[in-house]
């Protein structure tokens, strides 16, 4: 089939390269380059790099009706913008999206972040086609992903990619042919708007040590999730990875004694130190100083030479 494909980060890039080996890419259209980084240099989208380095043609999206360009189908994998209606209706077949939630779960540009925040047992990935609203169009094809307590944003996309070009695949293979039947959504929606920096705030008094884990491993590698510690020298504190611990009966009563949410109840020689929580108690393992190195956290409670008991981190 020929396909025009909207894409913009590292994710799409599979999808196209996984595209292009099988279907003829009439065109390419991704984000305008933006700057980013410290010295807010330009920087083009993975997916123009990608076409470029493999002779794809890109087009701006306000060219596309005007461009003599054919196309059997559209393809949409985080392109990060709504498509106007003559955009997505501009193929002879419509477009397709490629949404990693079950709809109508998640709608919106951040369905697996907010999933793990959430604490969600599973997630999946949609394939439907693009109508006027938010991710509300007719589903093709859908497919249920659980998700382990070990997986955080990085492992849960690699999943639901590989599963989302095979699904791919399917549904393009049954829409040349014409042989399918595309559904109308069922059920309560929700939604997954973009992460702030905010967002990333560890709230010791409010939330569980099992929510601060789901936070964690949600919110990593942006905004990150992060806390005070209280010392000027220290500033912020990311921290990158960590997981609910129980204290052995032996231990109970020395990490609950005189403890507030927040504070620092333990130290596990070699692996971390220990947060009280809301409810329950955290392991942390990996942190990362302000504008410093990712670190085990045993290291960094070395280094920044700390006690148990006093007031590492604010609540």
């Amino acid at each position: 089939m020929n396909i025009v494909f909207y894409g913009s980060n590292e994710s799409s890039v599979k999808f196209l390269e996984h595209l292009s080996k099988k279907d003829t890419i009439t065109a390419v259209i991704t984000r305008q380059d933006k700057p980013s980084g410290r010295g807010l240099e330009i920087h083009s989208s993975p997916v123009k790099m990608f076409a470029q380095q493999n002779n794809l043609r890109l087009t701006e999206i306000d060219n596309l009706l005007s461009s003599g360009i054919k196309a059997d189908l559209g393809v949409a994998v985080a392109y990060g913008k709504i498509l106007k209606k003559e955009v997505f209706f501009f193929p002879k077949n419509g477009t397709i999206n490629v949404h990693f939630s079950l709809l109508p779960k998640y709608r919106g540009a951040a369905p697996m972040q907010w999933a793990l925040i959430n604490g969600e047992k599973s997630t999946g990935v949609t394939i439907f086609f693009i109508d006027e609203g938010l991710d509300t169009g007719k589903i093709l094809f859908q497919k249920e992903i659980p998700i382990e307590l070990e997986d955080d944003f990085a492992s849960l996309e690699n999943k639901l990619v590989e599963e989302g070009m095979k699904l791919l695949g399917e549904s393009i293979k049954l829409i040349s042919n014409k042989d399918f039947t595309a559904r109308e959504q069922a059920g309560e929606p929700s939604f997954a708007p973009p992460l702030k920096k905010s967002d990333g705030i560890i709230n010791w008094s409010a939330k569980s040590s099992i929510e601060i884990c789901s936070l964690i491993r949600g919110v990593n590698p942006w905004p990150g999730a992060y806390t005070e510690t209280g010392i000027e020298e220290h500033g912020l504190l990311k921290i990158l990875k960590a997981k609910p611990i129980e204290p052995s009966k032996e231990e109970s009563d020395l990490w609950i004694k005189n403890r507030v949410p927040g504070e620092i109840a333990a130290l596990i020689r070699g692996k971390g130190f220990v947060v009280k929580c809301k409810e329950g108690f955290l392991l942390v393992e990996f942190v990362q100083r302000q504008n410093g190195k990712f670190i085990n956290a045993w290291a960094f409670w070395q280094g920044a030479r700390l006690e148990i008991g006093k007031k590492f981190i604010k609540q």
